[in-house]
Formats: C-alpha cells, structure tokens, sequence
C-alpha cells in the first residue's frame, strides 16, 4: 500500500467484532477498509489453518498467545490469560459456547443511557448472526455463524446419567438453551459454532466471503502502538514498528485488555496513570482499563468412570447445565461445563466438571506498566472481591458435588484422589474456591458504554469515544456489564449493531 493512502476506516484488531465490522463496512464499494491484526493471517480455508485452531474438541489455550497473564495473587497460582492473536481473534481458540444470554441483560445496558440496545432492538441481528437448524422466533436460519447441536442418540452412557440425575435434583431437560429470551435452570445440548466437527471462527464465518473486495485490506503480523490523533480528532494508526496509517476514523477492537491498553498508549485514559508513565494527555477518561469484569471459573475436578460405561471417545461440553444460586436475584447466574476424557490410563476414564459464574459482579483493572506496547500489561481482576460471588460459585460447587452423588450417575462414578474436589465445611469449600479460581476468558467491560455524564462511560452507545472524534471501540470492551452467556455472540451481535449504525450515519 502506498505511504498516501489514506482509509476511510482502520479497524485494529481481527477478533470477531473485527471481522464482523471489516465485512459490513466493506460492503459500501467506495468506503477503503483497513483491517490490522497483530498476528499471522491463514486466509479463508479451513484447509490452510492449523489443526488445533479448527479442533472443537478442545481449547488450544497456548496457541497464538499474547502472552497475558493475571497479576501475582497470595490465595492461588499464577494464572494465564489466553487470547488469539491471530486472524479470527480468540474465536480461534474459544469453547465454541454459542449462546444468546438473557433479554434482561442487554435491556439493562439500554436502561444505563445506552439507547438501542434492548434485546427487542437487538433481536433481528442476532437472528441474522446466526444459521441455526431448530428456526421459530428465536433462531436465524441464513446468517454467517452455522449452529450444531450434539444429537440425542450421539449423548454417551454418563450424558444421559448426568441428564437423568440433574433431573432428580429439580434440574428439567431443555431441549433448546437459546429457546426463551430469559434464562432459566436447565440441563441440554450445547449450541455450538462448529461444522463438520471443526470451530467456524470469525475469519471462517464472516470474513472469508468478503476477503477478495478491492476495498478490504487485511493486514497481518503488524501489532498497532497508539491511534494518533490532532486537536481531539483520530487521524490514523502508527504501529510499533513505527509506520503510520492514516485514515478518517480508527475503531479498536482489539479486546477488553488490547482496547483500553491502545487507548492509554495513546494518552487517552486516567490521567493520573497516564502522567505517571509520562504518557502525553489527549484526553481524560478515568474510566479507561476499569469496569474489568470475567466469568470466573472453577474446577470441581474428575470422577472415575465404571468401566462399564466408559465413552466411545473424549467428548467437550456436549450438554451444559444453567444453574441458578441461592445469591441469584433473577434467572440464572452459573453455567456447569463438563467432559470425559482418558487423560491418566492407571485412572481410566473420567468426567470433569467445571463452575462459570455467569453473573459475576467483582471489578477489576487492565493498566499500562510501560508505555512499549510489547511491555507486559498489568491486569487484576480481583476475582471474589465481591463476596455475593464467592457465595454463588459455592453454591455452583455444591451442586456439582450434589450430581455426582445422586443416583443414576453416582452409582457408577466415584471420587479421585487430589484430582476431585472435596471439603467438609462451607468455610473449607471457600479456601478451595478462593485458591483455585480462574478464567472462563470472558473479559470484557474495561471501556464501559454509557452516555457522557457517567463518569465512568468511555464510549457512547455507538461505540463512540467520548470527547475524541473519528475514534470508536467496538468489542466486549464497551459492555456495561458482562452478559450472562459466553461472549461470542454478544460480541457478534455487537459489532452488527454499530456497523450498521455507521452505514446509517
């Protein structure tokens, strides 16, 4: 590309709001569209991917990684933060989760001053997101992301054991997880963005169609410093190689770690944090790398299987159960995620069983520790800091122990040793809690949506950053608050709402 060109839009940042946005807004012939992603670019082809990306079975969690890791923390072990960083963003490496949430959830962003943003004025896009087989009111039958769910007859011996015992304990079968716009308790198949057994990640999804549009420029293994900017206007991007790119407006969308982390670099943000790195002020946003929220997860463990119903081959969240806490205020507020797999041959088979807080109300921080954009980023999120969390994710554990032990699955599972949780007092399930807590890798939030009189907010309801024009950040950076799902979907849906936004002017 020429030295002149100048874009009518940068885009930094190839997750799947990346190439949501690249793909909608390439659809305009006349609008020159930038996309910049920081790592490799492996085209639209399944074919041409490397095989762990594509592998739904499992979440590659070291592959493409930028490396970003949680501060030191006294109650538990250091914990790794895996994002992609790769074309397709961390839709490379995600549980493949393709859920809807709850209408509450986004009607409560649009009651913070976020106008467009109820679950009625997102409806027609998540339909249109989505190619989803069951149809009805709820469901998109054409969209770009192909929906699968694992069939009845596919369920293996201890499925069907964990659905029959969820049942016992006041857990109903639901055949459908994105059937209602609330959220209820319930055990089911999970909806999964997967074809043919291999993860349909963003670049397969919505930007390989569009990958040969003269307008579309995709540029990989190029990581962005900082937006530059000119009297409170974005006029391009300048990478750390030090080149600049020039162009009309820039959106971020690089994540709820990369946004806020650019945004800061490139002195928008807190200015005390900013001052105290020597960063040049362009605009005051205290609420710059705050409002970090995440699913915190934790392990129950592995049980044996009896030999007598050991799976075909190792299965990865093929049903999933919504639970509901004693702390929850409405619908539910925990996922139990589970699998078999023969990890330990002296053991045989086992079922794993793992606790996400879906309704997680601890805050947390992403801050600069330099102003080097390769410098490591200081990221808390203080996980259980809210004590109602600490209680809720108890009260997921003891629900997963209350499975194991129920008839049919508890006759023919049995505890491991130091490989299944165990506590004999509410004050011991804690500790365990507190020690082993980690990541779902749902962070979002730290460039919080909400309108100019919250002192808080960071961008408008269309992604806009407050009091710099040209600039906006689209991801799971600007939610309010995390939605009761995984991310993906909201994510998607996100980056549809505001493209088409921009297409309206």
């Amino acid at each position: 590309m020429s030295d002149s060109t100048t874009f009518d839009i940068i885009i930094v940042g190839s997750g799947p709001a990346g190439c949501v946005l690249a793909s909608r807004l390439s659809e305009e012939p006349n609008r020159r569209v930038l996309l910049i992603e920081a790592g490799p670019d492996y085209g639209g082809y399944p074919a041409d991917w490397p095989q762990e990306l594509l592998d739904s079975s499992t979440i590659p969690t070291e592959s493409h990684p930028w490396g970003f890791r949680h501060v030191p923390r006294e109650e538990a072990a250091e914990l790794g933060l895996p994002r992609g960083r790769v074309v397709g963003g961390t839709s490379t490496i995600n549980g493949c989760i393709w859920l809807r949430g709850s209408a509450a959830d986004y009607d409560s962003w649009a009651a913070a001053g976020n106008p467009g943003w109820t679950f009625a004025e997102l409806h027609e896009l998540f339909l249109g997101a989505e190619s989803d087989p069951l149809g009805g009111d709820l469901h998109g039958l054409g969209g770009p992301v192909p929906v699968h769910r694992v069939s009845e007859a596919a369920l293996t011996p201890i499925d069907q054991l964990l659905i029959e015992s969820a049942m016992r304990l006041g857990i109903p079968f639901v055949d459908d997880l994105n059937g209602e716009t609330a959220q209820r308790p319930g055990i089911g198949p999970t909806p999964k963005n997967v074809k043919d057994g291999s993860r349909m990640n963003g670049a397969l999804t919505y930007l390989a169609p569009v990958r040969d549009r003269e307008n579309l420029t995709i540029l990989s293994n190029r990581l962005v410093d900082v937006v530059t900017t000119q009297e409170g206007r974005a006029t391009g991007v300048q990478l750390a190689d030090g080149d600049f790119l020039a162009a009309n407006e820039v959106i971020l969308s690089a994540g709820a770690y990369g946004s806020p982390a650019i945004l800061m670099r490139s002195g928008i943000g807190p200015v005390s944090h900013l001052n105290r790195l020597g960063i040049p002020v362009v605009r005051d946003l205290p609420g710059v790398g705050q409002n970090l929220r995440d699913h915190p997860m934790v392990g129950f463990g592995n049980v044996k299987i009896a030999e007598t119903h050991t799976p075909a081959g190792r299965t990865f969240m093929p049903i999933i159960i919504k639970g509901r806490s004693e702390q929850a205020e409405d619908e539910v507020d925990f996922h139990i995620y589970q699998g078999q797999s023969l990890d330990d041959p002296e053991i045989g088979w086992t079922l794993w069983l793992s606790i996400s807080l879906q309704d997680a109300r601890s805050v947390g921080t992403v801050k600069l520790s330099s102003r080097d954009s390769e410098a490591e980023l200081l990221i808390d999120h203080r996980y259980f800091s809210e004590p109602r969390d600490l209680e809720a994710m108890c009260d997921g554990l003891e629900l997963a122990r209350r499975l194991v032990d129920t008839a049919p699955l508890g006759a023919v599972v049995t505890n491991v040793d130091r490989q299944t949780a165990s506590w004999t007092s509410r004050t011991e399930l804690r500790r365990y809690a507190h020690s082993s807590v980690g990541t779902t890798f749902h962070p979002s939030s730290t460039c919080k949506m909400g309108p100019e009189i919250d002192p808080t907010a960071v961008v408008d309801h269309q992604g806009r950053v407050h009091g710099v024009q040209s600039l906006r950040v689209v991801d799971a950076s600007i939610f309010p608050t995390g939605p009761r799902c995984n991310l993906h979907f909201p994510i998607v849906v996100a980056a549809e709402k505001i493209a088409r936004d921009i297409r309206r002017g």
